[in-house]
């Protein structure tokens, strides 16, 4: 643990020593491993939200199969990271699962992981943020547990307000032709 915490120290300090020195300016070395403006735009998802939710698990049906839950959100380890943690239901039975959202500045792309009681994956996504649509766009591919192929998703996270969040999350398989579907959308409400 402190072996890798040391090693992504001096690698992100030689990073930025290198990145600075070809461009031929003179920065602090420790700038980009503090979180930057990118960071702000978490702080208004942090808090406690009522969740409902619909899910398509079956694509031949036109309405999704409604649940409930509370997803509680904090920012962590300075402010870096957006922690999730979700309760509720699925198809009638207990569900939950929880998250990390962060923004890569090395990279200069948002990241996102996320796990949950109804499967053993780690969903990894890479994003951006729109300030005009005020919505994240990620993108990730998976393995489809019910056919077993690759499948890509997009997943779209509009902050409607202060108090209120959209997630939307669309699902497509490697083929072609394949057209993509909606998959999931939850809708947040912070609780007062």
């Amino acid at each position: 643990m402190v072996r890798h915490l040391c090693g992504g120290i001096v690698l992100g300090v030689v990073l930025a020593l290198v990145t600075s020195s070809s461009a031929g300016e003179k920065k602090d070395p420790f700038e980009m491993l503090q979180p930057g403006p990118e960071h702000k735009i978490m702080e208004k998802m942090a808090g406690t939200f009522a969740a409902h939710s619909k899910a398509w698990f079956d694509p031949t049906k036109k309405e999704g199969e409604e649940s409930t839950g509370v997803m509680n959100r904090k920012l962590i380890l300075g402010g870096r990271f957006l922690q999730e943690a979700f309760q509720g239901k699925v198809m009638g039975m207990p569900f939950e699962g929880g998250g990390l959202l962060g923004y890569d500045r090395m990279k200069k792309t948002y990241v996102s992981i996320w796990v949950d009681s109804m499967g053993t994956g780690i969903m990894q996504s890479t994003g951006s943020y729109d300030s005009a649509k005020k919505a994240f766009t990620f993108q990730s591919e998976d393995i489809d547990p019910f056919s077993g192929q690759k499948t890509k998703s997009r997943t779209i996270i509009r902050l409607v307000s202060d108090d209120e969040e959209v997630m939307e999350m669309y699902s497509q398989p490697s083929d072609a032709s394949a057209k993509e579907r909606k998959v999931l959308e939850v809708n947040y409400k912070r609780k007062k």
